[in-house]
């Protein structure tokens, strides 16, 4: 071989090895955009996670808020026998433990900034004649809290937060389910849920 042909080679060589190694950086680069690009875009989602769970947090604060107004004001009626006034007493306190576990979930206080005075008036509006009506006001809370935390389980992005509205899911059927004992339903029908 010439020193011409050796000198080709080498350069051939070197001159590969060049574009190899600029080919690779670049894609390190291509890769590294990628990348940050995935972690801005899954941090994105987070935030926006973090924003539904927030808000979610906050509509469960002031159901349970509604809920005790609403047994209060069932409570204040007089239209409850003892037997069902007890039973309304330990949902009510119930409907507290949530309200508070659930505010103490709350990141940055969003879920009690919706608590308060509304839920009270709306309940404090309705007009209980009766025993039935008082039974019926109560049952379609609870029906309306299970529905919502059945829709919310799955939708929280913090699977904490998840588990936790499982457990007072299970809480609200069951009160779903007293309430209509009470009124001498079946407590637990074909598809309660469905």
């Amino acid at each position: 071989m010439t020193d011409d042909a050796s000198k080709d080679m080498h350069i051939d060589a070197a001159l590969r090895r060049d574009l190899i190694r600029s080919g690779l950086a670049g894609l390190g680069l291509v890769i590294g955009s990628l990348l940050s690009g995935c972690t801005s875009a899954i941090g994105a989602h987070e935030a926006a996670s973090a924003g539904n769970d927030r808000a979610m947090l906050a509509n469960a604060h002031a159901l349970e808020d509604e809920a005790v107004a609403a047994y209060e004001a069932a409570l204040q009626s007089g239209l409850l026998s003892a037997e069902e006034r007890d039973l309304a007493l330990r949902f009510q306190s119930d409907h507290r433990k949530h309200a508070a576990a659930i505010a103490a979930s709350a990141a940055e206080g969003a879920a009690s900034a919706a608590a308060g005075t509304p839920a009270a008036r709306r309940a404090e509006a309705v007009s209980l004649t009766s025993r039935e009506d008082a039974l019926r006001f109560l049952l379609d809370i609870e029906k309306g809290l299970a529905l919502a935390y059945l829709g919310w389980v799955p939708a929280y992005f913090d699977r904490d937060l998840a588990k936790g509205a499982a457990g007072i899911l299970g809480v609200e059927t069951m009160h779903w389910a007293l309430l209509r004992r009470a009124l001498g339903e079946e407590p637990v029908p074909a598809a309660i849920l469905g």
